[in-house]
């Protein structure tokens, strides 16, 4: 599993702090929404039906995962629950600014973000230095010397 097949793993973490927003104290159906800034219930105040809607996708990836992306899942997983607000909230935003990208900006996101990660801070600030300096066509030819490790299922 890519770096990249965790995007759904953490989207599906970052959705569970919103999850009360999808249900209400008098009602609790998920298609039933609260007045904007009404007060949200706890996850131990959804009922059962809307947590297993909101774990579904997770429990199904998880099934259907072998044991080395199950152990990758895991660690994500850890990783998300050890992240402060702020980062949380780092790692919200990269996603959201990754699904907007097209495939050729995705592709050149990755082969840069695999190259950076094995550089020491300075290197990696000349890499974005010389990245931001480069003509789209530079840095078609930077990917193409420099693939990302692999691509998402």
């Amino acid at each position: 599993m890519s770096r990249l097949h965790i995007l759904p793993l953490l989207l599906t973490l970052s959705l569970l702090p919103a999850a009360p927003a999808l249900a209400q104290s008098a009602t609790p159906t998920l298609a039933t929404r609260p007045a904007p800034g009404a007060p949200l219930p706890a996850w131990e105040q959804l009922s059962e039906a809307q947590r297993e809607s909101l774990l579904a996708p997770l429990r199904d990836r998880w099934n259907s995962a072998d044991g080395g992306q199950r152990q990758r899942m895991l660690a994500h997983g850890q990783r998300w629950q050890s992240m402060s607000p702020e980062e949380r909230d780092k790692a919200r935003r990269g996603l959201r600014r990754f699904e907007h990208m097209s495939p050729e900006q995705r592709e050149q996101a990755r082969a840069l973000f695999g190259q950076m990660r094995e550089l020491p801070p300075a290197q990696r600030d000349a890499l974005r230095e010389r990245w931001s300096q480069m003509t789209p066509e530079q840095r078609k030819e930077w990917v193409r010397d420099n693939p990302p490790a692999s691509k998402p299922r």
